[in-house]
């Protein structure tokens, strides 16, 4: 899949052989493609309290399945393999067969996950301290033992 960027440079080259319709439903596209993108930056908070699966295999099932990520485009934005993503997945829907209900507004910027140098829980962790909330607030929101959080903060 191209960029946006691709893509607008595409059309204007285009522009003059186009007629108005194509060109219309070119643009179309291009509109869809950026607010498409825009959407995945923020994950939803609450979707982290599920216990039956890891924070990586929450951020992969809900690209996929509310966005319809292709697992390369996944791996890009969370600087993974395809392979892991694709593996990622499929423990995921083994492990929660349903889609994610969505409960509240409250939302993380998915970029926090594609830092390789800490784990994806590690990351949400850190990420969440650094908002102001305090261990034992986290653990809750995670649905997390207090011991587990903590371990993972100072690790």
């Amino acid at each position: 899949m191209r960029n946006i960027k691709d893509k607008s440079h595409l059309i204007s080259n285009l522009s003059d052989s186009l007629s108005d319709s194509s060109l219309l439903n070119a643009l179309e596209t291009v509109i869809a493609d950026y607010k498409k993108q825009k959407s995945i930056r923020f994950i939803p908070l609450d979707l982290f309290s599920n216990r039956k699966l890891g924070v990586l295999e929450v951020v992969v099932k809900y690209l996929k399945e509310n966005h319809e990520q292709s697992y390369h485009e996944i791996a890009i934005l969370l600087k993974r393999d395809d392979r892991t993503i694709w593996t990622t997945y499929n423990k995921a829907i083994k492990k929660h067969h349903d889609a994610f209900s969505i409960k509240d507004n409250d939302s993380i910027d998915i970029g926090i996950f594609s830092d390789r140098k800490q784990a994806p829980l590690q990351a949400l962790v850190r990420h969440l301290k650094a908002k102001g909330m305090n261990l034992k607030q986290i653990a809750k929101l995670l649905n997390r033992d207090y011991k587990t959080i903590w371990a993972t903060y100072h690790g």
